[in-house]
Formats: C-alpha cells, structure tokens, sequence
C-alpha cells in the first residue's frame, strides 16, 4: 500500500493464504506438534542476542541461508498503548498555526485563518463539503474531517480522523521546474514527492554514502548532512510530525533530477521507541474474508507506516508526510526482559506455513508491531482512531515470494505469544 495516498484501507488477500496454506493463529505448547515446553522457555534479550550470532537450525519450508538477523542493543521491551491525540478542537487548531509559522517565519500578527480551510461531511446533502474557516459554523467544526491551509505558497493539511499531515512549500519548486498548476485554488494545496526523474535510491543498511552530494536549489550538499537534519528536525520541529518520545531515523534516501542542475533529496524516515523500531514497512495485515467476518467490531487493526520528507534548499524541508507517529504520551501494559527466541521464532513460522511452500527470508528483526486501536464502532467506520497499539516480535521479511501480485510479504511472530501475523503492501 502507498503511503502517499490515505492508508487506512484493510487489505483483504485471501489468495495469500491459498499461497501459505495458513490462517492467522495464537501457537501454543498445547496446539503446536512441534515445539516443547522445554522449547518455548523465554530467555533474555542479551542471551537472544548470542544465539541469534549462531544461529544454524534449517527448515525445509525456511530458506535462512542468507538472512539477516537483527536483535538491537536493548535489555527490555515494552506492551504499549500511544494515544493519538487528547487535545481540545481549539488546541489542535492552534498546533496547526504554529506549524505554518515556524515553517514560513511568519509573525504572531499574521491572520492566517484567512487561508484555512474546513472540509466535513454533509449528512443532509451526502456530500463533503470545503468551508472557509472563518464562515464554518461550531457544529461544521465539530464534524470536521479535514483542516486546510493554503497561501499560495506554502500549504498544510491535516487529516482528523488519523493525524495524517502534509506540508510543503510548491513555491520554491514551481520557480525550478516552471509548474503551471496553480496550487492556491486549491483548499490543501499539493503532493509534493515523486517529482522529476529518479537518478539513484540509496539503502542505509547497507550502501556507503559517505561523500556523496547532489546540488539543489541553493548548493551542493552533502548527503550524510542532509539526514542528520531531517532526523533532527522532522522530531524536533513541528506539531503532528515530531515526538519527544520517539527517535527518527532516515532508512532510504532517493535522489530526483529536477532540471539539468538541480536535484532533490527524498527521504524515508523509520521511529524507534528506546532502540527498538516500530514496523515501518508500509503494509497493513492480510485477513481472509471468512475470518474478517468473525472479527470483533473493535479489534485493533495491525499496519505499519512510515514518513516521508523532502529537501530541495539547505536546511529546510521541502515537503512533509506523516501518519500517526507524533506521539505525545504513552502508556506502558507490560515490560519484558525475556522473549521467545529467534530459533522458536522460526520453528512456529515453519510450521504456520504450508510443508510444500518454501520462502526465502531476507532478514528477521525484533521490532514493534503497531495497530490502530478505536474508541466505538461508529468512529471505527469513520476511520477515527483512537491509539496505536505496539508489542514486539519477530519481524520476518521475504526475499522473493514467487507471486509478484501480492507485493511485499511479511510475517510477524509475537515474540511473547507466539502469534503470527501476515502482511504484505
């Protein structure tokens, strides 16, 4: 799924699991063939560490042969609950004027409701309706979707349902590439990724960059700058973007050719909570429609999301994406200092997995899974999300799946449970 567009959409591939032979399942001593209680003994994280470095089992269904392993530097993990949001109307809409000022050096005397936007739903003419800000009534505010903002040159947009936020500046880029869409009519301005021609992607887990730069508007700049900047501001900066709880960290970089001498840097940006990531692949779980069916109507819905930001000046972002990552507070459920291991990982995986498939694994990493937790079913149909869900596991991503229709595929093994979870994007 693109994180670009809105990403609150379930995935239904049943197909996937015609591919596995398999349905999402809670594994235990009493249910799994294979594991003993010997077996499943949680152990601790430096231990699990250790192991992993020797890890050797083989699997007839598991090609581990050239997986990565990644266990981080960590002695404990955490079951959390992230509210979304618990601020009033009035504190939200503040948060998002300051925003536009930092981001455009604008004094506390500008009036920039002038420029501000609400889009909500009509119940009465079924149509979503846009409202200037300063003719919405308080009733239209109390059932707004969306807040806009749009100058002419710099827009802003946030999306209340999910906090999603888009924020960029169009006029520095339409003097580059001569861009004759005027972007002021329109209430939420513009998506500004994707631009030009893509020259080279760099993966920071594995290529050097180290004195690599490309000139933009104003200059060259040097590559490993730039995502010290990006990582540093898109936490510190803004409102719906940045959270003190959370460390940003820049995992894939494109460059894109503007003009004949002018490039831009595009960024994708990874959150961790005290060392440990949170899913960042971009992917929702694939739930078969039968099982979709028998669901609870509030059962958390697992997803992954990551951020995106743009540089075409020296310090400066020029576009900004995020999704439910600016996490103000967080509640702790349960800490652990011992888990499952990477070995009974991979031994519930194997057996979760149909005998005559065989999937290569290109890394296996303990992250946190997180999913959207809803406050009722009215809301949840809205699409209203009430807090963000995390638990570690076993994050194991595939090489190649030999079914390029389904995308990325991804399994997670809760690395307490046991339970196992299929995604892909």
């Amino acid at each position: 799924m693109n994180k670009k567009r809105l990403m609150i959409i379930m995935l239904l591939g049943i197909m996937v699991f015609y591919m596995v032979g398999c349905t999402k399942k809670e594994v235990t001593p009493e249910n799994n063939k294979v594991n003993t209680q010997n077996e499943w003994k949680k152990v601790s994280l430096p231990e699990i560490r250790k192991q992993a470095e020797n890890q050797k089992t083989s699997y007839k269904n598991l090609d581990l042969s050239k997986t990565k392993i990644i266990i981080p530097e960590v002695d404990e993990v955490y079951d959390m609950t992230f509210p979304i949001s618990t601020d009033s109307f009035e504190r939200q809409v503040e948060k998002f004027q300051e925003n536009i000022r930092k981001y455009e050096g604008l004094e506390e005397d500008v009036d920039l409701t002038q420029y501000m936007s609400v889009m909500y739903w009509d119940v009465e003419k079924n149509d979503r309706l846009t409202i200037p800000f300063n003719k919405a009534t308080e009733q239209q505010k109390k059932e707004i979707q969306y807040l806009g903002y749009n100058d002419g040159k710099c827009s802003e947009c946030i999306v209340f349902s999910n906090f999603m936020l888009e924020m960029g500046d169009h006029s520095v880029l339409k003097k580059v590439i001569g861009d004759s869409m005027e972007y002021s009519d329109k209430a939420y301005g513009y998506e500004g990724h994707d631009l030009g021609t893509l020259v080279k992607r760099y993966d920071l887990s594995k290529d050097d960059i180290s004195g690599i730069s490309y000139p933009l508007v104003d200059g060259e700049v040097i590559l490993s700058d730039a995502i010290a900047y990006v990582e540093k501001h898109m936490k510190e900066d803004y409102y719906f973007v940045g959270s003190k709880l959370l460390d940003y960290h820049v995992f894939a970089v494109e460059v894109r050719q503007l003009t004949e001498d002018v490039y831009e840097y595009e960024f994708d940006v990874s959150t961790s909570y005290q060392g440990l990531t949170l899913n960042k692949d971009d992917s929702m779980e694939v739930v078969p429609e039968t099982e979709l069916e028998n669901r609870e109507p509030l059962e958390p819905e697992i997803f992954a999301t990551n951020h995106l930001v743009t540089m075409l000046q020296k310090n400066r972002l020029g576009y900004i994406w995020s999704c439910c990552q600016h996490f103000e507070s967080v509640n702790i459920n349960d800490t652990y200092q011992d888990l499952l291991t990477v070995e009974d990982a991979c031994s519930l995986l194997s057996d979760y997995i149909a005998e005559d498939k065989k999937f290569q694994i290109g890394s296996i990493e303990l992250i946190y899974q997180t999913a959207f937790e809803y406050e009722n079913k009215e809301k949840k149909d809205k699409g209203y999300i009430q807090s963000v869900h995390a638990n570690p596991v076993y994050h194991f991503s595939l090489f190649k799946t030999g079914f390029s229709e389904f995308g990325n595929l991804y399994f997670d093994v809760d690395a307490v449970s046991g339970e196992i979870t299929t995604m892909n994007n």
